[in-house]
């Protein structure tokens, strides 16, 4: 019985060594600090950019981020519009994918009316150490990837202005005649011909890829830049919302997402179109760290961290096979008592069987 309970210590102490073992080989973390950290999942295959509901994302622990409101400059806004986002990261090695979750009793995704406001949700990168979360600085500036409910409502053939006002007036058209690059079928498209990119009759996609380097510097990076992709999905009071990007990115503007590279810094924030935000009236967060996972590692590739694991499970065999054979000590003379001199033979017992 001895034996067996001082072994168990070093049988638990050997199976930790080989669960963290095993967890590292896996990309797991052992120990996250909830709310402060969103750890990147490695998926199953391809990541569901397009399925904001799939069950692949069960997979992503989701983190609950707390939700502030926004006092620093107008339009500010005192009380968040909502409490928390929970947030959820996965990649393939190849993409990297951000799932934004949170409760909203309305679906806001019409900007045809006056006062009508879209939902909206955005994630912002810190490109540089030291970077400050509002809207950054010049010495440290942001990649925004802002998800807009109504260019989704767009690009799904909802939400048209026809449709939202079926009896207006239309203007008349002036055809092109070549003369003037500004002037197309549709008349005068002045936004978009000044690179406004919310004047497009189209958008490649719900995601908008923006920089900035403080406030009223929010830029929209030029169409051939626009590399995040976007799906959303609104069920039963709640919103999805998906934004992905490849992990390897040449752009200058865009911020570097690498497994080899350190954490990335991230906030957050949703917009309510209900309750009248946009622009600076939103909910945010504060920063946090999006850690990648590294590099699949395969056995091969792992040969020293398994050598060193079997030496240590052989250490502990050995330890526990010698500590097995080795006599109990400290417990007790027998029953014939102490002896005096060790080479002499111990007494008999009584015949009787009673004491000496």
């Amino acid at each position: 019985m001895t034996s067996i309970s001082a072994g168990r210590p070093r049988v638990l102490g050997a199976g930790a060594l080989a669960l963290a073992a095993v967890l590292a080989l896996a990309g797991v973390p052992i120990t996250s600090a909830q709310g402060s950290a969103v750890f990147v999942v490695r998926a199953d295959g391809a990541v569901p950019e397009d399925a904001p509901f799939d069950p692949a994302w069960d997979r992503a622990p989701a983190v609950t981020v707390a939700l502030s409101g926004q006092l620093v400059t107008p339009p500010k806004l005192e009380q968040p519009a909502f409490p928390s986002t929970r947030v959820r990261a996965m990649s393939d090695g190849d993409r990297i994918a951000v799932l934004l979750e949170w409760d909203d009793p309305t679906m806001d995704e019409s900007t045809t009316g006056e006062t009508s406001f879209s939902d909206a949700a955005a994630m912002q990168i810190a490109l540089g150490s030291g970077t400050s979360i509002c809207m950054g600085q010049l010495a440290g500036g942001l990649n925004i990837w802002h998800w807009k409910a109504d260019w989704a409502a767009a690009i799904a053939g909802r939400g048209s202005l026809e449709a939202a006002h079926p009896n207006m007036p239309t203007d008349e058209d002036f055809p092109a005649d070549g003369s003037d690059p500004t002037l197309t079928e549709e008349g005068f498209p002045t936004g978009l011909s000044a690179g406004n990119p919310r004047s497009a009759g189209t958008f490649p996609s719900s995601v908008e890829d923006l920089s900035a380097i403080g406030f009223g510097t929010l830029t929209a990076q030029p169409p051939e830049a626009q590399n995040v992709s976007g799906a959303s999905e609104y069920r039963a009071g709640t919103w999805r919302v998906v934004m992905s990007r490849a992990l390897v990115d040449e752009d200058p503007n865009d911020a570097p997402l690498s497994v080899d590279g350190p954490a990335a810094v991230v906030a957050f924030a949703v917009w309510d179109g209900s309750r009248g935000d946009r622009d600076g009236q939103k909910s945010v967060s504060t920063w946090l760290s999006l850690i990648l996972p590294p590099h699949q590692i395969g056995l091969l590739d792992a040969w020293p961290m398994l050598l060193l694991l079997a030496l240590a499970l052989g250490l502990s065999a050995i330890i526990m096979a010698y500590g097995a054979r080795q006599p109990a000590v400290g417990l007790g003379w027998g029953s014939a008592g102490p002896r005096r001199d060790a080479s002499e033979p111990p007494p008999a017992a009584p015949a009787d069987g009673g004491a000496p």
